[in-house]
């Protein structure tokens, strides 16, 4: 039997599939540390959807997932939530480590910050996730797919930067995108601790609960079954 929905990406991808389970459905997730997405191990593929060409461990967990899907992580049959392509916790220390900001407004009063263009964040963008962009687009064409983009924990200038700059590549590639950025009462502040997993970085099922609510609201995913 196949299930209602795949989520595929890395671990924010917790916070929906526990939502989803708790909404009635019967959601699979395919879990890979945001590590291998960012180091650009990844690969589209024409029947698994995804593989990670240099990972024996990973084409294992891989195909066991296919196996209990019963077909592609990208399958044209059932809906895909993907949190792949963003990981800013990898990109945005790499960029800023020297003082680096795209944020013009921040460097009132502080000389020790260097100004990129938006152009100059566009290419260190690009270098490190143009493979995943291009997975994410094999991934459209073949399935019902939404891009969720990760919450937004800290008001950090350059992580919102960079996050937005994701969101603006993947919507030009025609892929669909639910960005909390977006969202007029998750704007620019950051999740509230309610809506906090334990370890304070990643949100939790009642997050994963209110992101799956808005996503129906949407059109995006088919409503909760109804329950007895």
């Amino acid at each position: 039997m196949r299930p209602d929905l795949l989520i595929v990406g890395d671990s924010h991808s917790a916070a929906l599939h526990e939502a989803a389970l708790a909404r009635g459905m019967t959601s699979e997730m395919l879990y890979i540390s945001g590590n291998f997405w960012h180091e650009n191990q990844m690969r589209p593929h024409r029947t698994q959807g995804v593989s990670a060409p240099y990972r024996r461990g990973l084409n294992r967990k891989i195909a066991e997932f296919n196996g209990r899907v019963g077909g592609s992580a990208f399958a044209p049959d059932v809906p895909v939530l993907a949190s792949i392509g963003y990981h800013l916790g990898r990109l945005v220390p790499l960029f800023s480590r020297h003082g680096h900001t795209p944020d013009a407004a921040h460097m009132a009063g502080n000389d020790a910050l260097l100004f990129v263009s938006d152009d100059f964040l566009l290419s260190y963008v690009l270098h490190h996730r143009d493979n995943l962009f291009r997975l994410l687009r094999f991934g459209g064409q073949h399935a019902t797919m939404t891009v969720i983009a990760p919450p937004l924990i800290q008001t950090d200038p350059v992580a919102l930067h960079v996050a937005r700059r994701i969101t603006a590549v993947l919507r030009k590639h025609g892929l669909t995108v639910f960005d909390p950025r977006d969202e007029e009462d998750w704007a620019d502040r950051p999740l509230p601790d309610d809506l906090r997993a334990p370890d304070g970085v990643h949100g939790n099922a009642a997050y994963g609960a209110e992101v799956l609510r808005r996503l129906s609201e949407r059109g995006l995913l088919d409503p909760a079954p109804a329950t007895a």
